[in-house]
């Protein structure tokens, strides 16, 4: 039996890592690179592959689009949303299973660090699913943990998280991630405000798109406009129209934002130092 961890270097799946470790046997931890993390994430995943992974992490990525996510969003002339997130699928999940497809296993198990606290859609999955596409059961051994037994592992190993989850992200696989909200957008400005550059880049590739959806701001605050292919005039916002529109909201809506308890600390997680 051969064990296959996935590993992004988020919580969840660096907390899989040492539940994996834990166990006693040996297992292959594997990292798909979308080309597009945050550059403290590469140096992340680098760390755990040196500290904890003995320098065996294999590192692989989608044949189809070499060049990650910005190739992807290039050809398909379109950003992947909440409706439409083939992102995951062309860089994450079709690549694994052709990974998986072209491995001499006998038998193998696959591990994920998926759980069901993180979303509604999540906790309708199952710990334990066949998976086709690679003929293989698929284990999510930290289905039941809350994001507070995640951190107390890693605290307890002495393994460091991610620091962009200090840093305001609520999610780290990818930077930014197509996700991202209101409240993620404005905690990580601060620090972090090359996400405005990396969200401008990608809009920069492609011809009267965007990145952010339509329905992501009111309309009266949209600046971009295109025709449809019905012929009829629509309008799109920005990047400049969400940032400004992000950064400008009133105290209020910002103090319902933020999720933790001290004004200092960004971290949803409540990782304030």
């Amino acid at each position: 039996m051969t064990h296959i961890i996935q590993f992004s270097g988020g919580k969840d799946s660096t907390a899989l890592v040492l539940w994996a470790k834990e166990q006693g046997w040996p297992f292959v931890a594997v990292f798909f690179d979308t080309g597009w993390e945050h550059p403290l994430t590469y140096d992340y995943i680098q760390h755990i592959n040196e500290t904890v992974l003995g320098g065996k992490l294999v590192t692989a990525k989608s044949a189809k689009y070499p060049g990650g996510m910005r190739e992807l969003v290039i050809k398909k002339q379109m950003v992947p949303n909440h409706r439409m997130r083939f992102c995951t699928e062309e860089l994450k999940v079709l690549p694994f299973a052709a990974w998986m497809n072209e491995q001499d296993f006998d038998e193998a198990t696959v591990y994920q660090g998926i759980r069901a606290q993180e979303s509604s859609q999540r906790s309708k999955m199952t710990r334990r699913v066949w998976e086709p596409l690679y003929e293989a059961w698929i284990e999510r051994p930290l289905f039941e943990w809350t994001h507070e037994q995640v951190f107390a592992l890693m605290e307890e190993r002495g393994v460091e998280p991610n620091p962009l989850y200090k840093l305001g992200a609520a999610r780290v696989g990818c930077f930014p991630c197509i996700m991202s909200g209101h409240a993620e957008l404005r905690r990580v400005s601060g620090a972090l405000p090359e996400v405005w550059t990396r969200i401008a880049e990608i809009e920069g590739s492609l011809e009267n798109r965007n990145w952010f959806p339509a329905d992501c701001i009111p309309a009266r605050f949209h600046s971009g406009r295109r025709t449809s292919r019905a012929g009829e005039a629509v309008t799109f916002p920005t990047h400049e129209d969400v940032r400004s529109y992000v950064m400008d909201a009133d105290e209020q809506q910002i103090r319902l934002w933020y999720r933790c308890p001290t004004s200092g600390c960004l971290s949803v997680y409540n990782l304030c130092e």
